[in-house]
């Protein structure tokens, strides 16, 4: 099995969540249910990498500002590109993230999160525990994104959803 062959054949999966994932966060308000975990805020930082796995067109890589409300943005999208890679804000309870996730392997990058608040008699043991705990909050929440965007795609409610998708990539193309 060549597993960079897989890879490239899988891909797909991961860059066509990371935009359903813009798609759902513009089109919600930026509230979406995690099952399982309740309500998680979900926003576009200042970094959007847009490709086609299709053709060798360029990517777009938009960086700095509201990226994701940009002309280059909508004018991407447009085309049939699709996020490559995404800065993301998420707020859960009172505890605020931001992180990079990578469609095609799914790594998290230039991950911030809340300070880890673990004064007691372990030291850096507890500290570390506890920020592990709080990278594993991030997973969990995109974990559960993650189902409901396989159990959309897998079901035959797939093609309305990529209609709506047609229709807020049209709204941002004249917006």
């Amino acid at each position: 099995m060549d597993v960079l062959r897989v890879k490239e054949e899988k891909a797909f999966w991961g860059h066509e969540f990371l935009t359903w994932l813009w798609y759902r966060i513009e089109t919600s308000g930026g509230e979406l249910e995690a099952e399982g975990l309740g309500p998680v805020a979900l926003w576009v930082e200042d970094r959007l990498t847009l490709g086609s796995l299709e053709t060798d067109s360029k990517e777009n890589i938009l960086r700095n500002g509201e990226v994701a409300r940009s002309a280059e943005a909508a004018a991407a999208l447009a085309v049939g590109k699709k996020v490559l890679e995404v800065r993301l804000g998420m707020a859960r309870e009172d505890r605020e993230y931001t992180f990079t996730l990578k469609g095609d392997t799914f790594d998290l990058l230039n991950v911030r999160v809340p300070p880890a608040d673990a004064e007691d008699e372990d030291g850096w043991h507890g500290t570390a525990l506890v920020r592990l705990g709080l990278i594993r909050e991030i997973w969990a929440v995109l974990d559960a994104l993650f189902r409901s965007f396989v159990d959309l795609r897998l079901s035959s409610g797939w093609p309305e959803t990529v209609a709506d998708m047609a229709r807020w990539i049209g709204s941002k193309e004249g917006g």
